[in-house]
């Protein structure tokens, strides 16, 4: 587009401006668009009459309007009416209905404008009223506005009558479109807490019945909140997601971007709320359009900030900009200060603090959710974990009771034990309580633990050579050798130093003897013993994973079972249940290595665990239970036991992906399970908790899974918007090949959700992309998607030639089904253009397009004549598809007597072999009516074709067919 100087030198005629005018109009809204308006204008001062400076003046409304800057259309608007006061004559009837369009969009620009008194927004609306009466139009345009204004001004029952007066009005051509009116009036139902009612007329907007320029994204975000207070979550989620796509950095939907970034603060998606924010830093900055809009936008901004504050992030930074430290406390202060400012100079125009009440109100709204998974990258921002009390407040009664804590938690294997003996040391520590020799043991025993499971394995070692010594000097001998015993698993970890040895530990033999003696004589406990068990158990593994050749894998599974059964006998004796769990786990892994069943051995692991109240290791088992089942086809075997274990992972584990892993593990099980929606939500959810511990890898993981399975469920726009802001950080983490899928589940949403431009383009370069590379089977998948998509956005050349390296790609990995499909999809990428192809390239270029598609067809029966059945080939299918399709592109291409003849031969070919393929045949018998009936004028023909089929495939027990066949013969009529 030209600089807007260029526009009124190339302005000298009526063509020219034509042709300018065309220009502007085809320029995205902003304010490049609306100084070129500007331009156009100027020129049509220099060198038209009233007509053209009246349809200039019009651009500039519209521009201004949809281009941020709708203040400054009263002043376009004002001079437009002037003319038309002066000119009537002047303008046609076009003109003249422009005049009364853009007349509506005033009041909004003049309320938007609080230096606008009053009383001037009121002549005009009785002006308005005056030009409607006189001209005969309907008033519901009217009553809309001063709706407008009482609903600003907070005058409740003058809104109310004319709210209800605004929906009794007659409608007609000056008449707001139907989703643009839907819209405040949900908004009037949504403030007034009528939310379903709200919903309920946003409905055909939301299900794309009525759209517009502004619509659905505007009414949208109006939707989001209203949803979640209903407990209407996934469709709260799924329009955050489609909608922010289609606001996202747009001057004129500021303040719907303000609305997503709301939802996120009041949803638990904090961090989702600042990723916006601060795409949007410009307009905390500077002015967006009117002072209203500013102040909405502020208003949503201050929503996320208050939230971030009081979760403790005051400090943490969130945007740039100037002015401020860009923090969150230093930008609440300047949103809350320029937006209650902006309030005030309202409720100075207005005369009262309705303004400032409102935006109040909107400020002190708590989080509707905890947390609402959306399924979208984002950081997301944790609550700070409450403050410790410091150690010197801690009474001695306290300290009592923190070390009886630290007691209970360590022999049930807690993973807070750690956590509570290191309290129970700093409380000890801060009071100056020196540690008996006992609890210095047991405080060394439990260090220790922690350092050989952080891979710190000759520290460990020393503290478990210190509490040794301590166990002994104090008698507690059972514990003393416990803790030799585990000093042997860290020397004998494949990861621990080649030189780490413990002289002061006895061999195992000796140290099972001697801790048995221990328990007879009562220095020892039974638990102790176990202990030692427990240990050979682990050392026996060890040497089994170390083992190097079949030899001494025998031998060390020979001598994990029997170390296995030696445990179960003292654990059955004892009633240890954790011990049984431990057996069962080990007697599972040595059946899964000999590839024998060991699902008994796992579910008897899961329950041990349970039953010793140790949920948080009856989860890790669950997830290796629920692993096995899945692999071994038992999906809902598997999502069975996960989702008993659900609450328990929510719990203290040991590791705290362990929840996170579930959740995949059911998603993979659901979805299996053919259970798309369940899988879903647990993907959702797992990318929330992989998120929450900042695992970036597992996150991205879950969302391209998640996505696919939006895809596959028929939600192609919600995995679209997943996958936008995610796809690059799925191939930085995971690789070029799962980027490359990414991008393929991407440009297939894309393409479901009739975006076609938008999935060729994301498609053809991941086709090129993937040229680049040797997998063969993701150039050949690429490529044929790209090829769609090009055909579907009508860049049919471009797809020509994508589909004839999708055939290439295809033939070349023996993919015979492919290349009859692709072929088929070539042949009508021509056919459905032949006419675009006449006007562009001319009849002969189009009758030569018409005649290769139709060769295509015949090349495809060719290619099925020398295959057979195969993976990717159902011979009969595929031959059958081709007849209808090719018998179809015959009609098309206007051949109807060829047509016909095709269509028949190739229904009685089928018939003799019902009920199979039977909605092939349905479909065949279907075109030959119609040919009959509306090509050749035989109605009687075509109803008899269809009646002698539907007795045919009746007797055939071809239910199917028979339904098809009665949807076409009442269709015909």
């Amino acid at each position: 587009m030209t600089e807007p100087h260029g526009i009124e030198d190339l302005v000298v005629d009526a063509d020219s401006y034509a042709r300018a005018r065309a220009a502007v109009r085809g320029e995205p809204y902003g304010t490049a668009r609306s100084a070129h308006a500007e331009a156009l204008l100027a020129a049509a001062e220099r060198i038209g009459g009233t007509p053209m400076i009246a349809d200039a003046l019009v651009q500039t409304i519209v521009s201004y309007n949809y281009g941020g800057e709708s203040h400054k259309s009263t002043v376009s608007m004002a001079r437009l009416l002037r003319m038309f006061d002066e000119q009537p004559g002047e303008f046609d009837e076009e003109l003249t209905y422009q005049v009364f369009w853009h007349l509506k969009w005033v009041t909004s620009s003049l309320l938007a404008v609080p230096e606008v008194p009053l009383r001037t927004i009121r002549a005009f609306l009785d002006d308005m009223e005056r030009r409607f009466r006189t001209a005969g139009h309907s008033l519901r345009p009217v009553h809309k506005c001063r709706f407008y204004l009482y609903d600003h001004t907070g005058e409740k029952d003058s809104a109310e009558r004319e709210f209800a007066a605004w929906l009794a009005a007659g409608r007609d051509e000056l008449t707001d479109c139907d989703a643009c009116e839907r819209r405040e009036q949900g908004r009037w139902y949504a403030e007034h807490h009528k939310d379903a009612d709200a919903l309920e007329v946003f409905e055909p907007t939301l299900s794309g019945m009525r759209t517009c320029s502004e619509e659905p994204q505007l009414t949208i975000a109006d939707s989001m909140l209203p949803l979640v207070r209903l407990g209407r979550l996934d469709e709260a989620r799924a329009n955050h997601l489609r909608g922010y796509r289609l606001v996202r950095g747009k001057v004129s939907t500021c303040a719907s971007v303000a609305q997503h970034i709301e939802f996120c603060a009041l949803t638990g998606n904090e961090g989702r709320g600042v990723e916006i924010l601060a795409e949007h830093r410009a307009w905390l900055a500077s002015p967006v359009d009117s002072a209203e809009t500013q102040m909405m936008f502020h208003g949503g901004a201050a929503v996320l900030l208050r939230r971030l504050v009081a979760l403790g992030h005051g400090g943490t930074t969130v945007a740039d900009v100037p002015g401020t430290d860009g923090t969150a406390a230093g930008l609440l202060a300047l949103v809350e200060r320029e937006a209650f400012a902006l309030a005030a100079r309202f409720d100075a125009r207005n005369g009262s603090d309705f303004v400032s009440t409102q935006l109040r109100a909107r400020l002190a709204q708590e989080p509707l959710l905890d947390a609402l998974p959306l399924g979208v990258r984002s950081t997301l921002v944790a609550a700070p974990r409450p403050a410790t009390p410091a150690p010197t407040t801690t009474v001695a009664a306290d300290i009592d009771e923190l070390l009886e804590r630290a007691r209970t938690l360590w022999p049930a294997g807690h993973p807070d034990a750690e956590a509570a003996w290191e309290r129970y040391a700093e409380a000890a520590e801060a009071q100056g309580v020196t540690l008996t020799d006992e609890v210095a043991a047991e405080l060394a025993r439990c260090r220790a633990s922690a350092l050989l499971s952080g891979g710190r394995f000759a520290e460990g070692v020393e503290l478990f050579r210190q509490a040794v010594e301590l166990f002994d000097r104090v008698g507690r001998l059972g514990a003393a050798h416990a803790a030799r015993a585990h000093s042997l698993i860290a020397v004998a970890h494949p990861e621990a130093p080649s030189d780490l040895a413990v002289p002061w530990a006895s061999d195992l033999d000796t140290l099972t003897a001697e801790t048995a003696d221990y328990v007879t004589q009562g220095s020892a406990l039974p638990i102790e013993y176990g202990a030692v068990l427990g240990a050979r158990l682990i050392l026996a593994r060890v040497a089994l994973f170390r083992a190097e050749d079949e030899a001494a894998r025998a031998a060390a599974r020979a001598r994990t079972a029997e170390e296995a059964d030696r445990l179960a006998a003292a654990a059955a004796e004892h009633d240890w249940p954790h011990r049984l769990a431990q057996v069962a786990e080990v007697r599972a892994q040595l059946a899964m290595t000999a590839g024998e069943p060991a699902e008994a051995e796992l579910r008897t692991a899961v329950a041990e665990c349970l039953r010793a109240q140790r949920p948080w290791q009856a989860v890790e088992l669950g997830l290796m239970l629920g692993e096995y089942l899945l692999h071994s086809g038992d999906p809902a075997g598997a999502e069975s036991v996960l989702t008993e274990l659900l609450d328990a992972a929510r719990g203290p584990v040991d590791d705290p992906a362990h929840y996170g892993n579930l959740l995949v593990t059911l998603t993979n099980a659901a979805a299996a399970n053919g259970r798309l929606d369940p899988a879903i939500e647990y993907a959702l959810r797992a990318a929330h908790e992989f998120d929450r511990l900042g695992d970036r890898h597992g996150a991205a993981h879950c969302r391209l899974g998640l996505a696919s399975l939006l895809r596959d469920r028929g939600r192609p726009s919600d995995a679209a918007a997943v996958l936008e802001e995610s796809v690059a950080e799925i191939e930085e983490l995971m690789g070029p090949e799962a980027g490359l899928h990414a991008r393929y589940v991407l440009g297939s949403s894309l393409l479901a959700s009739g975006q076609a431009a938008d999935a060729a383009e994301v498609l053809v370069a991941a086709a090129a992309q993937a040229a680049e590379g040797d997998n063969a089977d993701s150039q050949a998948l690429l490529a044929a998607e790209a090829a769609h998509a090009l055909s579907a956005s009508r860049r049919y050349r471009a797809a020509e030639e994508a589909f004839t390296e999708a055939i290439r790609l295809a033939a070349a990995l023996d993919r015979p089904g492919a290349v009859v499909r692709l072929t088929r999809a070539a042949a009508w990428n021509l056919l459905e253009v032949r006419h675009t192809i006449a006007a562009t390239e001319g009849a002969a270029e189009a009758d030569a397009a018409v005649q290769a598609a139709l060769a295509m067809f015949s090349d495809a029966t060719a290619a099925l004549e020398s295959a057979s059945d195969g993976p990717d080939l159902n011979l009969a299918h595929e031959r059958a598809v081709t007849e209808l399709q090719w018998a179809q592109a015959l009609w098309t291409a206007e051949r109807t007597g060829d047509a016909l003849d095709r269509a028949d031969r190739a229904a009685t070919r089928l018939e003799a072999g019902l009920p199979d393929l039977q909605e092939t045949y349905a479909h065949l018998v279907g075109l030959a009516a119609q040919i009959d009936q509306y090509a050749h004028g035989k109605p009687e023909e075509a109803a008899a074709r269809l009646a002698a089929a539907t007795s045919s495939a009746r007797e055939r027990d071809a239910a199917e067919a028979v339904a098809i066949l009665d949807e076409i013969r009442e269709s015909m009529g």
